[in-house]
């Protein structure tokens, strides 16, 4: 009778221990995601003439310069500064998601930007 409750202390000791350990490797997990999401990416916005510009910084050092409006035909400019921080904050969130940088007409209509 004295083995079965070495064994059942064994067994609980052995449970509890590898819970602690899923647990604290979950926690790390969870820390090294935030620390990920941390975004290194920032905007910058530009005025030219008429039109606005987004540039996309990674640290310190220029990674994309937006002109005009991706996914739509031709050069279209963006005519305020909201339009091009949406847009440029879109592609940050893209980056900092590990997702290619690639606006479509659709995340354009959904953010409300205008153009032809």
């Amino acid at each position: 009778m004295k083995n079965i409750y070495k064994y059942i202390a064994v067994f609980s000791a052995i449970a509890i221990l590898t819970i602690l350990l899923l647990y604290f490797q979950s926690v790390n997990n969870a820390v090294e995601d935030i620390k990920e999401t941390n975004s290194t990416y920032s905007l910058k916005l530009i005025e030219k003439e008429n039109s606005w510009i987004y540039e996309v910084y990674n640290q310190e050092q220029l990674y994309i310069r937006q002109e005009y409006i991706p996914a739509v035909k031709g050069k279209q400019v963006f005519k305020t500064k909201e339009d091009a921080q949406k847009v440029g904050q879109v592609v940050i969130n893209k980056l900092t998601n590990k997702t290619l940088p690639v606006v479509t007409v659709a995340e354009l209509t959904n953010n409300n930007i205008s153009f032809q």
